[in-house]
């Protein structure tokens, strides 16, 4: 029988022995790296040595190892980088492995969980992942200059193209891994335990029935809450008032469209039965008036007003997130996450996304300064960048950790409400 990616944790002890034979070669390459104070390459390595280690973790056993030939590729990055001339081009060659890391870790979640993706799925998640990574280790690259006062990403600009770097190699090594796999006709990337290792240990369950609504665990009255949606409205309005007053069209432009979303909640419950309680419209509610009142006037004369809304804004990314993959598990026989790995894959969708929202942003800044042009929406330099990375990850985490029960019932509904969607057929 033909030996496919995942039969390699089987145990094979060959394929063990030269897996961690190169994850040697990187805690080396790594050790160096830290001495010399290279950040990048010490980020990298920890990150392989990681990913390598997940399966003898998870399975107990020093057999269980990532295919060799995937660790090869995984660490050949960082090797490749000891070459180049210089810090720039390390960065660049270490960035782009990222790729190669996401990779594995997508391989990974395959074998060793009951998850399932479509080829096209698999392959959005390792670009995905790929640009989740390389978005952490930007975000702690940025610590450790601030903290220590150095310049290992000397400018937005840079940082971009570090990100710009990842993402496209994750496309890359996505579609051609997926080309790789179609050598094995019939063959998926299923659960592959470890010989001797019982099944169950793949096995994962979630309980959030029951659980209560928002609006029942904030502590004030749904009557309180409903004021206060309607306050929130009321302040938006007025700021659109200030803007036909002062003919201030992004002003208008801005407030308006942040009025309009506040009002979608009760569209989609009484058009469509989506069952948004109070408490879910008033966290909406609140996020998109803290933005507006933000463009309004607060985030041109506030850093820490920008850093407040972002996690919040986070959240509600994460929210659309986590709908689009229990929605894609309900309907896709041939799609499923399990619900232990829900949390992560959430955090995952929400820094890709914020990476694709500033490489979006740097793009018209772009067209900006070559035609002279005004865009909607531009960067503020590195700190601005790096910034909106790092709290989009805090509100990530927050929702992944405390706020998905409250999207249940929500999400329930939305899935009922597809069924039989020609974009969701089987």
């Amino acid at each position: 029988m033909s030996r496919t990616p995942t039969r390699a944790f089987h145990g094979e002890r060959s394929n063990a022995l030269i897996s961690w034979l190169a994850v040697a070669a990187v805690l080396v390459v790594g050790a160096r790296a830290l001495l010399e104070g290279r950040v990048h390459e010490v980020l990298f390595a920890a990150t392989v040595a990681t990913v390598a280690l997940l399966p003898a973790i998870a399975l107990e056993t020093g057999r269980a190892a990532l295919p060799w030939e995937v660790t090869v590729v995984a660490i050949a990055p960082l090797l490749a980088a000891v070459l180049a001339p210089d810090l720039w081009n390390r960065q660049l060659v270490v960035y782009a492995g990222a790729a190669t890391i996401a990779l594995a870790l997508t391989l990974e979640a395959h074998a060793l969980t009951e998850i399932r993706l479509e080829r096209w799925l698999a392959v959005i998640f390792v670009t995905m992942l790929s640009a989740a990574i390389a978005a952490t280790w930007a975000s702690l690259t940025w610590t450790v200059d601030l903290v220590a006062g150095t310049d290992l990403l000397a400018s937005n600009t840079e940082a971009m193209w570090l990100l710009i770097v990842a993402t496209v190699a994750g496309l890359l090594a996505g579609v051609c891994f997926d080309r790789y796999y179609r050598r094995f006709p019939g063959e998926e990337l299923v659960s592959a335990p470890v010989d001797g290792i019982e099944e169950t240990v793949f096995a994962s369950e979630a309980d959030i029935d029951g659980h209560p609504s928002l609006e029942e665990r904030l502590p004030i009255a749904a009557s309180t809450q409903r004021w206060l949606v309607r306050a929130l409205r009321l302040g938006m309005v007025a700021i659109v008032g200030y803007g036909l007053l002062t003919l201030d069209p992004g002003v208008i432009t801005n407030a308006a469209a942040m009025l309009a979303i506040t009002f979608l909640p009760a569209i989609l419950r009484r058009r469509y039965g989506i069952p948004f309680d109070t408490g879910l419209v008033l966290w909406l509610t609140t996020v998109v008036f803290m933005h507006a009142i933000g463009s309004f006037y607060i985030y041109d004369r506030s850093f820490w007003w920008h850093n407040v809304t972002h996690p919040l804004s986070a959240t509600l990314v994460g929210a659309v997130g986590y709908v689009a993959i229990r929605t894609l598990d309900e309907h896709r026989d041939e799609i499923h996450v399990p619900p232990s790995l829900i949390p992560g894959a959430v955090v995952v969708f929400v820094l890709a996304f914020g990476v694709f929202w500033e490489i979006g942003e740097f793009t018209l800044d772009a067209v900006a300064a070559r035609t002279g042009l005004q865009m909607p929406l531009s960067q503020h330099g590195l700190d601005d960048t790096m910034s909106d990375i790092v709290f989009n990850t805090l509100g990530a985490i927050a929702l992944a950790v405390w706020g998905l029960p409250y999207l249940t019932d929500v999400t329930d509904a939305v899935t009922d409400r597809l069924e039989g969607w020609w974009l969701l057929g089987r």
